[in-house]
């Protein structure tokens, strides 16, 4: 599969601009960085104008961050905007009354913030540990749905269906897991922004079949690989439970739920963090990533980077 991507800046359209004035029409936009610059040209050479190309808002399902979770989402956040892409992080109040009875609210409501004025919307768990440049890969096959490859831990489960070979490249699919999931904001220009159902009941299975009534499906980036440091809850499974095990089962959830946010640096000793002790990325040193690794893996693509 070939794809062009927001990187790509060898088609030059110099040659095909006219060289009589009156069919000319100029298009003037003001950028913020040489990087915002790139953006937005591939956008005019390649498709329809947005206001921030390529923006993204990542919400966060919550606050109850695991180990690590916290700094791994920001230095992945912080390493898209030091190349150019406009990202903002927030994290959704957690509205359940009982673990999970609400995350589909939450996850309208970031639809609702999306839409007001974000490109892409990208979800992610509090358990997800991606590496820096996982978002940027992501945008770089400028699909209106996609997700990176999520494996069970421990067990090695595909969490997703059916299964794809790693490292095949971009794969559509039928549904995947929600530990992390970009979609393009225009995709609920058609759902509405109550899309999601709450999760007790309403599985990824019966959402990715509201999506395809809709004419949308999600595609799979094979070649990325997202750690995630929790096995998923599966909600529909507590109603096989015992008494016992069901109540064993929603109150360790609910315990963990009611300890302080985990937003400490992953190194103790890390001064990149705010009077709190939370990590805070800004002004540090960027994450020891090559862009020129987004060429080399994304194989198939037509990826330039610099």
């Amino acid at each position: 599969m070939t794809v062009t991507s927001p990187f790509d800046d060898t088609k030059k359209l110099l040659a095909l601009a006219p060289t009589d004035r009156r069919y000319g029409y100029r298009n003037v936009r003001y950028v913020s960085s040489p990087g915002d610059r790139k953006l937005s040209q591939w956008r005019t050479e390649n498709t329809w104008l947005h206001q921030r190309p390529f923006s993204v808002l990542i919400a966060a399902m919550g606050n109850h961050w695991r180990a690590g979770s916290w700094q791994k989402v920001l230095d992945m956040a912080q390493f898209a905007n030091d190349q150019g892409f406009s990202v903002a992080i927030e994290e959704l109040m957690d509205r359940c009354f009982q673990p999970y009875d609400a995350i589909g609210a939450m996850r309208n409501e970031a639809i609702m913030k999306a839409q007001q004025g974000y490109e892409f919307l990208l979800y992610v768990d509090n358990d997800v540990l991606p590496p820096p440049d996982m978002l940027v890969r992501l945008l770089s096959w400028d699909v209106p749905i996609v997700a990176p490859l999520v494996l069970e831990p421990g067990s090695g489960k595909p969490l997703h269906g059916p299964w794809r070979r790693p490292n095949s490249g971009l794969q559509a699919t039928r549904w995947c897991v929600l530990s992390m999931l970009l979609f393009k904001t225009t995709v609920f220009n058609a759902t509405g922004p109550e899309f999601w159902n709450d999760s007790i009941g309403a599985d990824e299975g019966y959402h990715f079949q509201k999506l395809w009534h809709y004419g949308h499906r999600p595609y799979l980036d094979t070649n990325q690989l997202l750690e995630v440091a929790d096995i998923p809850t599966y909600p529909l499974a507590s109603n096989r439970m015992t008494q016992d095990d069901y109540g064993l089962f929603w109150g360790l959830k609910r315990r963990r739920f009611i300890g302080a946010p985990n937003r400490e640096p992953i190194e103790p000793n890390d001064p990149r963090v705010d009077p709190l002790g939370e990590y805070l990325p800004f002004g540090g040193p960027a994450p020891a990533v090559s862009l020129t690794a987004v060429a080399s893996v994304n194989s198939g693509t037509v990826v330039k980077v610099s």
